[in-house]
């Protein structure tokens, strides 16, 4: 039983980010640090805007209904390097589904940087559920911009863990855009 072809039957699309890009262009560059995480925001997402690579992009068709949760793991593996993944997730009117998210550094002699972006759209009547577990080395800095617009009766759930790090610096933020909108 291939799970990601019966996701793939109902429209969905679970992909890295670069691939994604390559795919679906006009629906990337329609949400992709525009109205939820703006370049604008603080000079955090500045840089993301400017180096950010890899990541995920998922898109749910309306009124999909998603009963196993979609799953991604990072693990930053350059030594004083920075990780700027971005996740992008589009829940269109009426679908349903959940995510979960890990991710972790071996320890470095060296400092690192983690600036990652998630970006969540729920659209109208749709339900997200996204959850987190991030385990730092002591030595990264983790500066992460995490933000989700909910439309007319969306609901938006954040579940986040963050162990480790240097400093962790994370506001799960959700702009609630329409009427019954809840987070």
């Amino acid at each position: 039983h291939n799970l990601k072809k019966e996701w793939e039957d109902q429209g969905v699309i679970f992909l890295d980010c670069d691939e994604a890009l390559k795919k679906y262009p006009e629906l990337v560059k329609k949400y992709f640090m525009t109205s939820c995480v703006s370049p604008n925001l603080h000079k955090f997402a500045a840089l993301h805007a400017a180096v950010w690579s890899g990541g995920t992009f998922i898109y749910i068709p309306k009124n999909v209904k998603l009963t196993m949760p979609l799953q991604a793991y990072f693990r930053m593996n350059a030594k004083r390097g920075g990780q700027f993944e971005h996740t992008l997730i589009i829940v269109d009117e009426n679908a349903e589904m959940q995510y979960i998210e890990g991710c972790s550094a071996p320890q470095y002699e060296a400092n690192s940087l983690h600036a990652g972006c998630v970006e969540i759209h729920v659209l109208k009547g749709a339900r997200m559920k996204y959850s987190s577990i991030e385990n730092w080395s002591k030595n990264t800095y983790n500066l992460n911009t995490k933000r989700a617009i909910v439309h007319e009766d969306g609901i938006m759930d954040w579940v986040n863990g963050n162990m480790g790090s240097k400093i962790t610096m994370l506001y799960p933020c959700s702009i609630l855009m329409g009427k019954n909108a809840k987070t």
